[in-house]
């Protein structure tokens, strides 16, 4: 039987990215997927037309989490289904680019914080309050290398991954009486359409950079998302942020010294 049969489990910011690489890699441990998305709708519908293709199932939820009325109808949406939450992704985010600090302003920093940050601190607050009555239960939020080692422009983005990885530990410490686990994966270069398709895109001069050779996928996001959902293979760990960046950041400044 495959790892995740009968199991439900909740994807945000699924539509596209690596949340579509997580989703697939659920899909194809045989879970039930709720699968949500902000503005996507086409990549959303075509992304549940693959889970069927693989033999899964799929629903569709839409909402803006950075807006707390539309997150709460979200959840209320799911819990309409009846259905036990088992695991869940919160994955969903906005990655503004480089932004210099003498730009940032308080409309800025409200958008990234909303969505980023806000968004997955109450999408983990109703996570558990759905899972406490079963007292198990696995959350997965998405951080980033970003929270400890960044480049300049990027004071907004890692500001709210670094709360992200401080609210997991926080959160984790609370829920794990609950039998709740909640930890948290802090990508390096993934590749996504956001990047490969940006201007100066260079796959072999990033990989270059990277001590694996190679830049990293959805999937390898998914894979590590699937194991950290599994109680029987990942029951004791919590509160953590596993970074996922192919050893980028063991290295130091000067690396070829």
């Amino acid at each position: 039987m495959k790892e995740m049969q009968g199991k439900n489990v909740l994807i945000t910011g699924a539509g596209t990215g690596i949340g579509r690489g997580i989703a697939l890699t659920f899909a194809r441990a045989g879970a039930n997927l709720l699968l949500h998305f902000r503005s996507h709708r086409t990549e959303a519908e075509a992304l549940r037309r693959q889970v069927e293709e693989l033999g899964g199932t799929a629903q569709l939820f839409q909402a803006d989490l950075s807006q707390m009325a539309e997150l709460d109808a979200l959840f209320a949406s799911i819990a309409r289904c009846g259905l036990r939450l088992d695991a869940a992704v919160n994955n969903a985010g906005w990655d503004p680019g480089a932004i210099p600090m003498d730009q940032i302003d308080e409309a800025l920093y409200l958008k990234v914080m909303d969505m980023n940050l806000k968004g997955t601190m109450f999408c983990c607050l109703h996570e558990i309050k759905m899972m406490k009555p079963f007292h198990s239960g696995s959350i997965i939020n998405l951080g980033s290398v970003q929270m400890n080692h960044t480049v300049p422009g990027r004071v907004l983005y890692a500001t709210s991954k670094g709360g992200i990885h401080s609210m997991t530990g926080a959160l984790a410490l609370e829920a794990g009486p609950l039998g709740i686990r909640v930890n948290t994966i802090a990508p390096g270069y993934v590749e996504v359409e956001r990047l490969t398709q940006s201007a100066g895109f260079d796959r072999e001069k990033i990989a270059d950079g990277i001590p694996v050779g190679r830049m990293g996928a959805p999937s390898d996001v998914g894979e590590l998302a699937l194991f950290l959902a599994s109680s029987e293979k990942s029951g004791f760990l919590s509160g953590e942020t596993i970074v996922l960046d192919g050893g980028v950041n063991r290295k130091l400044a000067r690396f070829n010294c």
